[in-house]
């Protein structure tokens, strides 16, 4: 894994990771609030609260195929000696009973039926025996309320279903439906346009001539977006003033946000800061005390967040992961952390490089013989075989000398699922 923070005693000037990430939250915003159906919905953050409109159920329902009885009725029935009532009628979901349930008779109910009025219980058809002359021998008791699924008791019109700012989820949205909803205010999710600088980088699928890459960096981005269902537009520019100013002028009205891959450090070649200066662009920080990912640079440029992250592959993919995906996805009401972590107990020490910085290791998550958690560093001199191989990620914090061998610490999963580890 590339290791960009050589140097680091010129990161005194730099602002500190966490400083960094506090910038760009205050610093962005969510784009915009739609109405959307259900279908439409889920995975989406919610922009306001959402309120049950019913009641559900609206009535008394039969959690049991089975008998409505009065419980009174059966409350000596068992096996050995069990209690023969009439069966007035029978009543099914969605349609109702036009009578009563009476002392010594039952009706016969089915699960989701109405429960018919002066009902108290529901005995469940296991422990019911009909005869064809109209009766059923009823071979349990049931106490009042049993099998009865209240009216309301799932959920109240007025309840809060979700949170604004909470994510909808498929039983979220379940129970919306059996509440009336059938559409829920979220908030749009932004669009990206992804610009690679270099003109050495050519954009996958084009012919690539001597000393040229293909733009690995976009579609590890891409893939990162469409992973959290983010929209996003991708080319690529030569290293050029006037090439680079076209290509953000040109995607500027169309998106919400601008990731820039390359020419962000400072060489004379480096040249995307530059021209973000003329265009006359707000930058907030360049440079961060991070490793990998210390390149990156963080402004708006009328009205739209703009990140420019470094072009060596490690630190594109630190510099994403850490501050411009999450940045990103607060733009779509999203706060949470953007990778899932879990907690697992270290295999070796590591030693932080310096103290003022933050370092991210690449790391491999498995299991011990016990099922637990365990991490150890992913090592492999190829910087694309980490992003693509490592299924974890161990942050050594700022301040902190060492993690040491046997400590407990979290890691973030770069596997979408801990099943995948």
């Amino acid at each position: 894994m590339e290791t960009d923070f050589t140097e680091i005693d010129e990161g005194a000037d730099y602002v500190g990771y966490r400083e960094a990430f506090s910038l760009i939250s205050s610093n962005v915003s969510p784009t915009g609030v739609e109405e959307v159906t259900f279908d439409a919905s889920v995975g989406r953050v919610a922009a306001e609260d959402i309120l049950a409109l019913i009641s559900y159920p609206s009535v008394d329902v039969s959690l049991k195929d089975g008998f409505a009885v009065k419980s009174a009725d059966v409350a000596l029935a068992s096996n050995r000696e069990p209690v023969c009532l009439k069966v007035t009628g029978s009543v099914f979901a969605g349609s109702d009973f036009q009578g009563e349930v009476t002392t010594g008779n039952t009706v016969k109910v089915c699960s989701g039926a109405r429960i018919p009025p002066g009902a108290e219980a529901v005995v469940s058809g296991e422990f019911c025996e009909e005869t064809p002359a109209g009766e059923v021998y009823i071979k349990a008791d049931a106490a009042k309320g049993r099998n009865i699924l209240r009216a309301g008791s799932e959920v109240k019109a007025g309840d809060t279903i979700v949170r604004k700012g909470e994510t909808l989820y498929p039983g979220y949205l379940g129970l919306a439906a059996a509440a009336g909803i059938n559409h829920v205010g979220v908030y749009q999710r932004p669009r990206v346009a992804v610009v690679g600088i270099g003109d050495e980088v050519v954009a996958p699928g084009e012919t690539l001539q001597a000393g040229q890459l293909y733009a690995s960096n976009l579609v590890t981005m891409g893939a990162w977006l469409s992973y959290f269902q983010v929209d996003y537009v991708s080319s690529v520019v030569n290293d050029h003033e006037e090439a680079i100013r076209k290509e953000l002028i040109d995607v500027l009205p169309s998106v919400d946000v601008i990731l820039t891959s390359g020419g962000a450090w400072g060489s004379e070649r480096d040249l995307v800061i530059g021209v973000l200066d003329t265009l006359g662009w707000q930058e907030i920080f360049h440079h961060v005390r991070m490793g990998p990912g210390k390149g990156i640079a963080f402004g708006r440029w009328q009205n739209k967040p703009v990140f420019c992250l470094p072009g060596g592959p490690a630190s594109n993919e630190m510099a994403f992961l850490q501050l411009a995906l999450p940045g990103v996805l607060r733009m779509a009401g999203d706060v949470r952390p953007t990778l899932q972590t879990v907690s697992a107990r270290l295999t070796e020490d590591l030693v932080s490089r310096h103290l003022a910085w933050t370092e991210f290791k690449d790391a491999t998550l498995s299991r011990d013989g016990a099922g637990n958690n365990t991490v150890a560093l992913y090592r492999h001199r190829s910087r694309l075989q980490a992003i693509a191989s490592a299924n974890g990620l161990v942050c050594i914090p700022e301040g902190t000398e060492s993690l040491k061998n046997g400590d407990i610490v979290p890691v973030q999963l770069l596997a979408p699922r801990l099943d995948d580890i």
